[in-house]
């Protein structure tokens, strides 16, 4: 089989992904768009990778404390209003 130039393409692309992934992987980032970030991802994955603030980030509250058991929320407060 020939090596062709597509197969050169392909090469000299990886090396130059590869070297700059090693150099400054957050460059490559920076170049795109926060959309065109996430774009592919699955968003549970993506909510994993965050911190629960900045997942709750931009929710209001009805959103945040819709998901939880009224009881259950009544439960933790009072525990925490015994523990201090």
């Amino acid at each position: 089989m020939a090596y062709t130039l597509e197969d050169f393409v392909r090469e000299t692309d990886e090396m130059v992904l590869e070297n700059a992934l090693k150099r400054d992987p957050e460059a490559i980032l920076r170049r795109f768009d926060p959309e065109q970030r996430l774009k592919g991802l699955d968003p549970e994955a993506r909510l994993k990778g965050l911190d629960p603030e900045a997942r709750l980030k931009g929710l209001g509250p009805d959103e945040v404390l819709g998901r939880f058991d009224p009881d259950l929320i009544e439960a933790w407060l009072n525990k925490q209003r015994r523990d201090h």
